[in-house]
């Protein structure tokens, strides 16, 4: 007895999508307004405005004899010390070497997420704390530590607060820890070790220059809060955006497919 169907039963094939853009569906972006209330509104980046602000007024008189005392003491083997310190604990923290570890990290989370997000994000930051810190050193105008004379307002051509390795430490470093633990891009293990070897760069930067009459111990920590203001700024800033909306326009998504199924 036939059934209820008794023909050739069709042959669906499924013809698998071709790569190509993502599909972006609408996203609320935050209003100028919105942006503005997030960022003056966060408790951390409060706490650490108000950080610097004191600090700032600190170093400008009661911290003199700190400073002077850490400037003034006995440096042993100095001259021998000198020139190795220079050349490599001193630039942990500089921009010719922090800026290149964070390039090489935001492009490469670009690139697998096939996202801009990370180098936008890369960008906002450094160009943020250099402004800010840039804007200190020219209005404060403070001496350099070799002169042995920590006032501020000494003149144009004196711009030794806030540090502004410190800030790099803290900013540029800060910001490669962020985006791995954004990114899901290492375990919680080496995300730690991670944060410890961020704090034992800053640590050493600071005493190193210290020890080579590079810096005040106010401009470090001065340097380091300036550095960690403007990288909760960043994330706070970060975290209002949508994610997934830079995929779109990754000039390189989904190219190999595309050659391969046009091949085949």
């Amino acid at each position: 007895m036939a059934g209820p169907y008794s023909g050739s039963i069709p042959v669906v094939r499924e013809v698998p999508p071709k790569p190509g853009l993502p599909v972006v569906r609408a996203v609320k972006w935050p209003s100028v307004s919105e942006i503005a209330w997030g960022l003056a509104s966060d408790r951390i980046a409060i706490i650490l405005a108000v950080a610097l602000i004191v600090v700032t007024m600190l170093a400008a008189g009661p911290l003199h004899p700190l400073d002077n005392f850490l400037n003034e003491f006995h440096r042993p083997y100095f001259e021998v010390l000198r020139e190795p310190l220079i050349h490599w604990p001193d630039n942990v923290a500089s921009r010719y070497v922090a800026l290149p570890v964070l390039g090489v990290v935001a492009l490469q989370l670009a690139y697998w997420h096939r996202s801009w997000r990370p180098i936008v994000l890369s960008a906002v930051g450094v160009v943020g704390v250099m402004s800010m810190v840039s804007i200190m050193k020219l209005a404060i105008n403070r001496g350099h530590a070799k002169h042995y004379d920590p006032d501020f307002f000494a003149g144009a051509g004196n711009v030794a607060f806030p540090s502004g390795h410190g800030s790099n430490a803290i900013l540029i470093y800060g910001l490669v820890l962020y985006m791995i633990i954004s990114f899901g891009a290492a375990r919680p293990h080496v995300i730690r070790r991670l944060g410890y070897t961020i704090v034992a760069i800053a640590l050493l930067q600071s005493a190193v220059s210290i020890y080579l009459h590079f810096h005040w111990f106010s401009d470090l920590v001065a340097g380091m809060i300036a550095g960690g203001f403007v990288l909760r700024l960043t994330i706070r800033l970060d975290r209002m955006f949508p994610h997934g909306r830079t995929a779109e326009w990754w000039p390189w998504y989904g190219h190999e497919g595309e050659e391969a199924a046009t091949a085949s």
